[in-house]
């Protein structure tokens, strides 16, 4: 039966780059989503062509192409060799590292842009927000620009009920309760394609990390960063339109 149970946000992904669908590596629900997100990066971030762009948690290496001709060096840092591999593939004119968001392997002032957005909250503990973000700053050159996005200020699995377990019954069952019959039994169909082999199941128990923007703040400038900006995340509904996210912000700051 092909139910896989990880604890943690890297075998997770590791698993997403082995799908025939690339645009898994972004845990976004559509394609347009995430054009729009990135879109809304690139506009914030004033790209140059003198620019060395990092981008932490890079997904599918949409950001990366978009820089594409914009500027001077794209640097891409995934947690995984199978993401590397299959990203590289997608971006080839740029350079892809496998490399943990807490413990980068690039060389100190390399990066006049840093991106790392919606990574920060698949960390689950301070200590590590705190190690990423000290890496962003060793990394960074002076007067680099860092966008840290899609940090939300409270919970959200609990806020919306996500199931973080490792048990099929109970996710069936927590699916019935806050998502009605029909998500039930849409589980219960691919339940069933996995136990023939034709479907995989990931149940991944990690939690997520979470800060008001005060704390938020207070933790970046504890490591060196100068806050520019900051503001509601901005998304776009199932039916196109943008909204404000509901819970997450974008930080701009610098050094």
């Amino acid at each position: 039966m092909a139910v896989l149970r990880v604890d943690n946000y890297i075998e997770a992904y590791r698993l997403r780059a082995l799908s025939p669908d690339i645009h898994r590596l972004t845990a976004r629900n559509s394609v347009a989503q995430t054009e729009f997100a990135l879109s809304q990066i690139v506009e914030k971030m004033n790209l140059g062509a003198e620019d060395v762009l990092v981008d932490i948690g890079c997904g599918d290496g949409s950001l990366l192409k978009m820089a594409e001709g914009r500027v001077a060096r794209r640097i891409g840092v995934v947690p995984t060799v199978e993401e590397k591999v299959r990203v590289q593939t997608i971006v080839p004119g740029a350079e892809i590292v496998s490399s943990l968001a807490q413990e980068l392997s690039l060389d100190p002032g390399i990066a006049s842009k840093i991106v790392c957005n919606g990574v920060l909250i698949l960390l689950h503990s301070e200590d590590r927000v705190m190690s990423a973000l000290r890496e962003m700053h060793r990394i960074a050159r002076p007067g680099a620009t860092i966008w840290v996005g899609e940090m939300p200020e409270v919970d959200e699995y609990a806020v919306y009920g996500k199931y973080s377990g490792t048990s099929m019954t109970g996710m069936l069952w927590h699916l019935l309760k806050h998502n009605g019959l029909r998500a039930f039994l849409g589980m219960c169909r691919r339940w069933l394609r996995a136990a023939v082999g034709k479907e995989q199941i990931v149940l991944n128990s990690a939690g997520i990390y979470y800060a008001e923007p005060a704390k938020m703040i207070a933790m970046a400038q504890a490591c060196g960063l100068r806050l520019k900006t900051y503001f509601r995340h901005k998304d776009l509904d199932q039916q196109g339109n943008i909204v404000d996210s509901r819970f997450r912000y974008d930080y701009v700051f610098d050094k």
